[in-house]
């Protein structure tokens, strides 16, 4: 079950997860203290790790291969299936689009990673994006893999 606490008063309520999966708009939830709200809840298929990683972000023309814009980011969570981070600067980015993405893990061998992302959401300076080759066996994915091993 998913445990939900209200901050107004700190009562809390258990929720069942079969009860919040798969929900489209948020859910309706009666307070014991007789306050109701709504709350939206995602379910994530893989462990999402907080992180605040410097890197650098470039995309290329689909065609010419051309660089079109780079930038600077900070890689602000790392999953096995994407990436969120945010810009240090305006960009002209959007959602499809493919990045190539360069940022150093915190971890003792301090890992350098370099993969392409497909843009999934953009707001304002954050950007959710995908791996491109997040089933593929490759040196960076494994190396993703044991940094995002909970400790």
């Amino acid at each position: 079950p998913i445990q939900l606490t209200r901050e107004q008063c700190g009562r809390s309520k258990k929720i069942p997860l079969e009860a919040v999966q798969d929900r489209a708009r948020p859910l309706k939830v009666q307070c014991p203290c007789g306050a109701a709200f709504r709350v939206g809840i995602v379910v994530r298929k893989f462990y999402r790790k907080k992180t605040q990683l410097p890197g650098t972000y470039v995309k290329r023309g689909v065609m010419t291969n051309n660089v079109m814009e780079r930038g600077r980011m900070v890689v602000e969570d790392l999953s096995r299936t994407g990436v969120g981070l945010r810009t240090l600067c305006k960009h002209t980015l959007g959602p499809n689009d493919i990045l190539t993405l360069t940022f150093t893990l915190d971890d003792q061998q301090r890992t350098t990673i370099q993969r392409t992302a497909r843009i999934q959401r953009v707001d304002a300076f954050f950007i959710g994006a995908e791996w491109t080759d997040q089933d593929a066996y490759t040196s960076e994915n494994r190396m993703l893999g044991f940094y995002l091993m909970p400790r």
